[in-house]
């Protein structure tokens, strides 16, 4: 145990290191070798890459928004009907559902490419949620599965006794009973889409870029200081979702000392 809670403690400490070198390098002037530290900081770098920023931006939270979005409402069909029907699917529908992520997305990406380019939809918002969608889904799934099957049934029962039906009874009891894990399963699915570059590649046609790839794009040798923006905001984006996640739970049902916050 020891040993594990020193290995996140280094990745985390890795990563917050990382996180503070974008921040510097997205502000820094002049910073020649060996310099250690720049000659100013300002906003420029900022200000100069406003319109491309915010352009990236959009795309970005778009198709993150529409394709967690999609896969939280299927990925809660798929369990409310498991719930309806009182089963409990086999293990190896888990892994079909899962073979997005144990395959290279090489393997399947190429296929939709050729999908796409030849019902020329390629380069469309479509195409583009529907690759990220492939590899959203299973991680949301994953995400809601186990809380949403935990769940105590006898919740649903008592609502049923009172009349009742089977849709009240989501949107009424089992929906606000699950409002956190159904809204961190949807930031997954946020922060799934934003850290997409393949799927981003092939379906966008180079007509729709989001943050990763124009940070891919630029890494080969353009300026530091757009790349470190660009990293700053492609955090930023999957922050801002799981601050809602556990924010608006909190703020829905202050007054009800019961509801799970």
């Amino acid at each position: 145990m020891p040993i594990a809670i020193g290995l996140a403690l280094l990745c985390a400490a890795t990563a917050g290191a990382a996180l503070f070198g974008l921040g510097v390098w997205s502000i820094a002037g002049s910073w020649r070798f060996p310099d250690a530290l720049p000659t100013g900081l300002g906003l420029g770098a900022w200000i100069r890459s406003a319109p491309l920023l915010g352009e990236t931006v959009a795309v970005t939270a778009a198709a993150a928004a529409a394709s967690a979005g999609i896969a939280t409402v299927l990925a809660i069909g798929c369990l409310e009907n498991e719930t309806r029907r009182g089963i409990r699917p086999p293990p190896w529908i888990d892994w079909v559902l899962y073979l997005p992520l144990l395959v290279p997305q090489v393997a399947f990406l190429f296929g939709l490419q050729v999908l796409f380019a030849a019902t020329g939809v390629d380069g469309s918002w479509g195409a583009l949620i529907w690759a990220h969608l492939v590899v959203v889904l299973p991680y949301v799934f994953l995400s809601l599965a186990g809380p949403w099957r935990r769940l105590d049934r006898r919740w649903a029962d008592t609502a049923r006794t009172l009349g009742h039906e089977p849709g009240g009874v989501l949107w009424r009891v089992t929906l606000p009973l699950l409002l956190r894990p159904v809204l961190t399963a949807a930031a997954v699915g946020v922060a799934v889409s934003v850290a997409q570059y393949l799927p981003t590649v092939y379906a966008g046609a180079g007509r729709l870029t989001t943050l990763t790839t124009e940070a891919v794009a630029l890494a080969a040798g353009g300026d530091r200081r757009v790349i470190g923006a660009l990293g700053l905001l492609q955090m930023a984006l999957p922050m801002a979702a799981f601050l809602v996640a556990q924010v608006l739970p909190a703020l829905l049902f202050r007054r009800r000392g019961g509801m799970p916050r």
